[in-house]
Formats: C-alpha cells, sequence, structure tokens
C-alpha cells in the first residue's frame, strides 16, 4: 500500500496529513491511518512554505520512492547462497523415508510430467518443511528449504505445480506409502479407527469442494471435510477429503469398503467412531452389506435415548450390577455394566433403477455398556453449571442476543400462550427440568456394539483408543499448520493435505512402530525443530540446540551419543543422517 496527501476541510481551513491505505486482516477490507501530521495550510504559509500543498505532495512521493526502494531491498536476492544455520533434527524423518523406499515409484509416476525438478525431493523437503517449521508455500520455498542441512533448490512455481500434481491422484501415494510400510510390517485390521473434521479456507467465496458448512472453528469461511482411518496399532491407513457442507456420516461407508478393496482386506472388521457417525445406514452397511462390527457412543441427552433406556442407566440392582475398576490407591475411575439385547433400526433409502424412497427395517443383537467416570461426571457438571449462568444472564438482564447463547440456549424455556392457548407476551424462564436432567447423567456413557463375545472392558478400552485420532487431528491443525489453507486450486488443495497426512503418518510409524511408543509425536516434533547447528565455515558446526530433555530421549532410543555435542564435524552428521530406523516386524 501507498502513502498520500489528505487534505481535511475544517472550520479553521484545510488542514495536511500524510496518509497510508493498507488491508486490515480482520475487517478483511482496505482500510486508512495517519502517519504524519503537517498541519493547517495558512499556518504553513505563515512558516515560510508559500504553496504547502505543492510542497508536502512532493514529500509524500519522496516517501513513496523510499518506501519501494526499501522493499525491493528486502526482497532482493542475496549473494549468499546458502544459510549458516542449518537444520538438522529431520534426520529422522529423512532415515524412514529412506527405508521405506517410495522413490523409485514415486520417479516412475513423475516421468509422464518431465518436470525440471525431482519429485521425490519436493514431497519429501515439503514433508521436512511441515513439521519443522509450517509455514505457505512461498515461505517454505524461501525460508526453510534453504534450511535443510540436504535441501536443494526448489523454486516456489514449482512447489505448486507438484502439489498439483500429487493432489489429482493422492490415493495413489496413500497406497504407495501403505505398500512400502507393509513390507516391513503387517497391517492389523481387527478394528479400525474412523473421524472426519474441517478445515477452513483463506477465500471469498465457494467454488467445488470449497463450501460453506459448519467448521470446527465456529467460522463462516468456505471449509473443506477431511476423513480418517486409522489401523488397530492406531498408525493412519487412509484419508479421504470431501465437499465442506456434506455430511461426514457416508463417509465411513465409502472410505471403509474403497480401503478393503484397495487393500484385499477380507477379514471382519470392527469399525470404531464417534457417536456423530453412527445412523441406521452405517450400522446396515457394516452387519448387513460387509459383514463387519462396529462400536460406536449413543448420546444420552436429546432424543438419542428413550426413557427405558435411560432408566436402565440409572438403575443398580441384582440383575444390573456395575463393576468397579479403581487405581492401585483404591481411588475409583469408572464403573461398568451392560447388557445384550435385539434393537430395531431403520433409514429411508432411494432405489438406484426408480429413484422412490424406500424403508428399510432391520433388527441387531447389540451388547450396550454403559460407563460411569466421577472425574467426567465433576467436569460436565462444571460446565453445565457455566452454561446455566449464561442461561440465567439472558433470562433475567438480557445482556446478550438468544443467538449468542450457543448450548446454552437449551436450559431457556419461552412461554408464549397462556393454558387456553392464546398468545401472550413471551415469559422467559429457566428450564431447571432439562438441567436436572443434564446434571443427573453427568459422567455416564453408552457404547453399542455388534460384537458379543468382547467383555465390557476391552470394548470400554477400545472405544477410548478413538483419542488417538483426535490427537491425529490436533497435530495436523496445530503442529502442521494444515490450516488455514489459502491455495484455492482443488488439485493443489489436495496436495497440499496430503503433505499434511504423510507427515502424520511418519511421525506416528517414528512413535508407534521405531519407538513403541516410548516417545510421543510432540516431543519427536520437539526434537527436530530445536536440533540446528551454524556452519562455522572451516567444516565443522556448532551445536546450538537447547532442548536438554527430548534430546536425552532421542539419544537413548536411537543410541546416537553425540546428538548434545558442541562441535560438529560434517562426517559426525553424515553418520547421523545415515543412521537406520531398525524398522522390523
Amino acid at each position: 500500500m501507498a502513502y498520500y496527501l489528505r487534505q481535511d476541510k475544517k472550520k479553521k481551513g484545510i488542514y495536511l496529513q500524510m496518509y497510508e491505505a493498507y488491508w486490515n486482516k480482520e475487517k478483511k477490507q482496505p482500510r486508512s491511518r495517519s502517519v504524519e501530521s503537517f498541519g493547517y495550510v495558512s499556518d504553513l504559509i505563515s512558516d515560510g512554505i508559500p504553496d504547502p500543498i505543492s510542497y508536502y505532495k512532493e514529500y509524500v512521493e519522496k516517501k513513496n520512492q523510499e518506501r519501494a526502494v526499501s522493499t525491493a531491498d528486502e526482497t532482493r536476492p542475496r549473494a549468499f547462497t546458502s544459510q549458516l544455520k542449518k537444520n538438522i533434527g529431520y534426520f529422522l524423518v529423512s532415515a524412514l523415508l529412506s527405508e521405506l523406499n517410495v522413490k523409485e515409484t514415486i520417479d516412475i509416476l513423475a516421468s509422464s510430467k518431465r518436470f525440471q525438478f525431482d519429485l521425490y525431493d519436493m514431497i519429501a523437503q515439503l514433508i521436512y518443511a511441515r513439521i519443522l517449521y509450517p509455514c505457505s508455500k512461498s515461505k517454505t520455498v524461501s525460508i526453510v528449504f534453504p534450511r535443510l542441512y540436504h535441501g536443494v533448490s526448489i523454486s516456489e512455481d514449482q512447489v505448486y505445480d507438484g502439489c498439483a500434481f500429487i493432489g489429482e491422484s493422492y490415493k495413489k501415494y496413500i497406497e504407495l506409502f501403505n505398500h512400502c510400510y507393509e513390507e516391513h510390517y503387517k497391517r492389523d485390521f481387527s478394528s479400525v479407527f474412523f473421524d472426519c473434521t474441517n478445515y477452513y479456507l483463506e477465500i471469498d467465496l465457494p467454488k467445488e469442494d470449497k463450501q460453506k458448512g459448519p467448521s470446527k472453528e465456529n467460522r463462516y469461511d468456505p471449509i473443506i471435510g477431511q476423513a480418517l482411518l486409522l489401523d488397530a496399532d492406531l498408525v493412519p491407513l487412509a484419508m479421504q477429503m470431501y465437499p465442506g457442507n456434506e455430511s461426514e456420516k457416508p463417509y465411513i461407508q465409502n472410505i471403509i469398503q474403497e480401503m478393503k478393496s484397495r487393500y484385499k482386506v477380507n477379514g471382519k472388521t470392527v469399525q470404531v467412531t464417534d457417536k456423530e457417525l453412527n445412523c441406521a445406514r452405517n450400522i446396515y452397511a457394516a452387519v448387513v452389506e460387509a459383514r463387519d462390527g462396529y462400536i460406536f457412543s449413543k448420546s444420552i441427552h436429546g432424543k438419542g435415548l428413550s426413557e427405558k433406556e435411560k432408566q436402565w442407566l440409572l438403575l443398580e440392582n441384582d440383575t444390573n450390577v456395575y463393576t468397579d475398576y479403581r487405581d492401585k490407591n483404591g481411588k475409583l475411575l469408572f464403573r461398568l455394566k451392560s447388557c445384550i439385547d435385539t434393537f430395531p433400526y431403520k433409514f429411508n433409502e432411494s432405489d438406484p433403477e426408480t429413484g422412490e424412497e424406500k424403508v428399510i427395517t432391520f433388527r441387531v443383537k447389540e451388547k450396550r455398556i454403559v460407563s460411569y467416570n466421577p472425574s467426567l461426571a465433576q467436569k460436565q457438571k462444571a460446565e453445565i453449571m457455566k452454561m446455566v449462568d449464561k442461561a440465567a444472564n439472558y433470562s433475567t438482564y438480557k445482556k446478550m442476543a438468544r443467538e449468542d447463547l450457543g448450548d446454552s440456549v437449551k436450559y431457556i424455556q419461552v412461554t408464549n400462550t397462556d393454558k387456553n392457548g392464546k398468545k401472550v407476551k413471551p415469559v422467559i424462564e429457566i428450564n431447571q427440568a432439562k438441567i436436572d436432567e443434564d446434571l443427573k447423567y453427568a459422567g455416564y456413557n453408552l457404547l453399542v456394539t455388534s460384537e458379543l463375545d468382547m467383555e465390557p472392558l476391552q470394548v470400554y478400552h477400545t472405544y477410548h483408543n478413538l483419542w488417538k485420532i483426535e490427537e491425529s487431528f490436533r497435530i495436523t491443525k496445530s503442529y502442521l499448520d494444515a490450516r488455514p489453507v489459502y491455495v484455492q486450486k482443488k488439485e493443489t488443495i489436495y496436495g497440499h493435505f496430503l503433505i499434511c497426512y504423510l507427515s502424520l503418518f511418519l511421525l506416528r510409524v517414528l512413535e508407534i512402530k521405531c519407538f513403541r511408543n516410548d516417545i510421543n509425536s510432540y516431543d519427536l516434533v520437539n526434537f527436530m525443530r530445536d536440533f540446528r547447528v551454524v556452519d562455522k565455515g572451516d567444516g565443522t558446526y556448532i551445536n546450538i540446540s537447547q532442548n536438554q530433555t527430548v534430546n536425552e530421549k532421542i539419544k537413548k532410543l536411537t543410541g546416537l551419543t553425540n546428538l548434545d555435542a558442541l562441535y560438529l564435524t560434517e562426517q559426525e552428521i553424515q553418520n547421523i543422517f545415515d543412521f537406520t530406523m531398525l524398522i522390523d516386524s
């Protein structure tokens, strides 16, 4: 943006100021602000400036020229061909990538395009950059790539071209990494964990898959959905993108069917999902069409359960016995009880030939496990009372608009008719019955499974492994900065999320398989970002890493004793990069 001379007509005459035009990111519109004030024209003439307007126009123009020169100088290519400070912490991911041996296949996939760059190098460096310093593609090329110890030069245009190319067939690359992974490890398909999320994009208008929908961040930008699948070991197995305005529920059917076909999974798979994804259609697809099983939670509140089922949750007698699970000090951790019964389901579906709507009804024999967690009960009760306070504030003082209440609106009761049905002035009250009901069921959770032979404790622990998929989304969004998405082309967006997915996949393989859960993904990322060296120019490097805690963990796990040495030679660094992850089944 540029400077300009602003002339304001006031009672005392024309007042001169230098203003700056700029872009307001929060309001997403151009704005202006005062940079320097000159004074009234009459006063300036008295001070010896015969033509203040012309004088200060020249002054402002000079400032614009100085600014242009300064900006050009900041962006001018430098004579230095390499950064003095280099990151070497990514050697862990580099070693794993080398052992997975995906380069040959990627080279074959890229051969049809005749790129003037190595596609494997681009994918590898984008993965390293996403883990080390996630940022825009422009900054990645100009700032992050030069700081990689073994980085090669790849331009911004080449990155966009490469991302579009891999995004166009992103499932092939997921299949490639899975195939290479399975040469070292056998996938466990006995259960699979499935969930969905979405990401907002920095664009103004919806287009193609980028549609407006219910963003997890409560934003109103166009969003894109992502379905994620983990195997029984909690290693990522598949990822699928879908339009942001579509329901998540159909994707559990689509992605699991595609997964079983693509990876030739013939045995029974138990699908583990959250309550948002359970529906009669998915249950039918699992047990009737695919002959699979399922574990999901069912909402206790609202219309999720019948009154009879709610009464059973709290019932405790000779035939409804809770089993208590305590820690070594005797503190109650949680309680479980279960029952087996046959439950009816129905859903509507269009006939593919006639298009007519038909109702499909079926019955399934299920095991239901109710759990009570005192810590969860305490947390939920505190959240309920916080919402009650918000609702009470609305009903008493009306300090906020009704749409600002959020979930607290369920504790508001509005009466606008009398006992004869005649309309009256609305009366706003607190819905005490709803508050009492929610407090009564705080801490309870209901799990539903088709696996009748599974013990309640096994079902409980299997379901609670879903936290790992939530953590995967959290790592992708927070540590890998997958959002917001600044690219707009569909294929490039898919390429961006492929890189994020592969980064997560490699981190999980390191954590779960290579290091056998002795270190978590957060510490791995922190180590890789921290482990940097400065080139002294004489063939030696100074180790400037500071996080001694994670450094010691990696030293112990890898056996590399010089990770905390102050001075490292080129040969020592090369030996670190030659380290093998010792992948074995």
